[in-house]
């Protein structure tokens, strides 16, 4: 327990390191307005305000692509709060067309791109244990032979149409899926969780805290299949066992009789 709790604490860091640097230009600190008054009029957010991170995206204090915005004192604060990975479900307090107040599982309050959630009443996460086919439509005609889903890929399921799922998959369009290759269950879909965590903590160089993850899915979610596919992924994979042979009889013994 130890263990576990030491990294999903390491996991929290790793999602307040300091964020890339904003682009130059218009939106930089000296020209980007900030705060509510910069948001064009709210828009209609779900009745139940919740959403779903479609990619790791910066919760930022105010809205605005901005490395510096103004502070209580009127000081200029850093405008990063945190990273939020993809799958984090978070409520919508207020919409605009280009950000969205949200307010995180842990009751941090904050603004995302609006364009890095997924608002859709009734959507539901799901995962893969093997590589699963990709349909642009939902009918076997339409296969994309381009596209696989990786195992562990977590995904939103948007809607059912029998014998198909709609998928968010990540950023861009979304795919249809054979909805029987999908697992929802609890155990599969958390180690896919901190497989995405690990993937995006890879991808940044971070292989050490991807690693600490990695411990963290075997210590608590022991014999899972995804477990094994980030160890892969990882470089770390379980090594396999070899039976050890039968020693040798003594000289001028004979062997045992060979069973039929």
């Amino acid at each position: 327990m130890r263990r576990a709790a030491a990294a999903l604490l390491l996991l929290a860091a790793c999602s307040r390191t300091t964020p890339p640097a904003a682009p130059a230009g218009p939106t930089g600190p000296a020209a980007a307005p900030s705060g509510p008054s910069a948001q064009a009029a709210p828009l209609p957010v779900a009745a139940d305000g919740r959403a779903w991170v479609t990619a790791a995206a910066s919760l930022r204090r105010e809205p605005s692509d901005a490395a510096k915005v103004a502070g209580p004192a009127g000081k200029q604060v850093s405008n990063y709060l945190l990273v939020l990975q993809r799958g984090e479900p978070v409520t919508l307090v207020e919409g605009g067309a280009d950000w969205a107040k949200v307010k995180t599982s842990g009751d941090q309050v904050g603004w995302l791109k609006r364009a890095s959630l997924l608002e859709q009443e009734g959507a539901t996460v799901a995962t893969v244990l093997v590589a699963a086919d990709v349909f642009d439509r939902p009918d076997l005609l339409a296969a994309n032979p381009r596209r696989k889903l990786d195992p562990g890929t977590l995904l939103l399921v948007v809607r059912q149409k029998p014998p198909f799922a709609e998928v968010n998959a990540g950023p861009g369009p979304t795919a249809w899926v054979l909805a029987d290759r999908l697992v929802t269950a609890e155990r599969d879909v958390s180690v896919a969780k901190l497989i995405e965590a690990a993937r995006w903590l890879a991808r940044n160089g971070k292989k050490d805290d991807a690693l600490q993850l990695l411990a963290l899915a075997r210590g608590s979610f022991a014999g899972a299949p995804l477990v094994e596919v980030l160890a892969q992924e990882l470089g770390e994979a379980t090594p396999a066992v070899t039976p050890a042979a039968a020693p040798a009889p003594p000289p001028g013994q004979a062997l045992p009789p060979t069973p039929p």
